[in-house]
């Protein structure tokens, strides 16, 4: 537990999650309603940004990605890894985040796990899987340079 509780890891991971949710926050409402304001914003951020952010600091997650990437024989901390691993974190997250905003923005009208709700869900879940993707590579690739700056070089 050590590991994910230490300064560089908090930092980095929060800057991951700011990154993907505001990115999730404005994609999934044009994608489900064709628009975003700020309240529909704010609502969908004030929900997905702490379940998200606790999500992954308990769940290894990215160990999970890690193991995959290993698996297709791929060494760590190279693009290819990354890309692989960055892969599993979206395919997971993704689609439960893009469950719980959906439930949040139509389940209470529709039912959880109705028919309506599903078809909402599965309009948007690609979206979600790809700004999930892109979102957590730009906070990788810019988190890691931040993290480093505010908090020095990760512990082994």
């Amino acid at each position: 537990m050590s590991k994910i509780f230490n300064r560089f890891n908090l930092t980095l991971n929060i800057w991951i999650s700011l990154i993907i949710n505001a990115v999730l926050c404005i994609v999934l409402p044009l994608v489900a309603i064709g628009m975003v304001n700020l309240p529909i914003f704010l609502k969908g951020f004030a929900i997905a940004f702490p379940v998200s952010t606790i999500i992954v600091l308990l769940i290894p997650i990215n160990k999970l990605g890690d193991a995959v990437a290993g698996a297709f024989g791929l060494k760590p901390q190279t693009l290819p890894f990354t890309l692989v691993s960055t892969a599993v974190l979206a395919l997971i997250l993704g689609t439960f985040m893009s469950m719980l905003m959906t439930y949040v923005n139509a389940g209470a009208y529709t039912g959880l796990f109705t028919p309506a709700f599903f078809g909402a869900w599965l309009g948007a879940w690609p979206w979600a899987l790809l700004t999930v993707y892109v979102s957590a590579l730009v906070g990788i690739f810019t988190g890691l340079p931040l993290a480093m700056k505010l908090c020095g070089p990760p512990p082994h």
